[in-house]
């Protein structure tokens, strides 16, 4: 990673990440909830934010966003250049005129 993830020349950096139930015991009286994947969608990339627009998932009439019955259970997979699509606005662009 770079410290501008809109420039590939800035500097360089490494990212730590530390889990949350680890993190959790520094606040007295907090507890956690395990929520289930059938409950959201993981969106790390721009990969994944395109799959979510795609017609692999659908919009209930509660406003849940979930896999379409037409996937029989299992979201596709979908790699995109994470050079070219490394940020949002480069997936935007791709699509201005809607999703594919």
């Amino acid at each position: 990673k770079t410290v501008n993830p809109k420039d590939d020349s800035s500097t360089k950096v490494v990212q730590l990440e530390t889990a949350m139930g680890a993190a959790i015991e520094c606040f007295e009286g907090a507890s956690a909830l395990v929520v289930p994947r059938t409950r959201f969608a993981p969106v790390k990339k721009c990969s994944d934010l395109l799959l979510l627009r795609s017609d692999a998932y659908i919009v209930t009439d509660d406003f849940r966003t979930v896999l379409s019955p037409k996937c029989n259970g299992v979201a596709p997979v979908m790699n995109l250049d994470s050079k070219k699509y490394k940020l949002v606005d480069a997936l935007e662009e791709a699509t201005a005129d809607g999703v594919p």
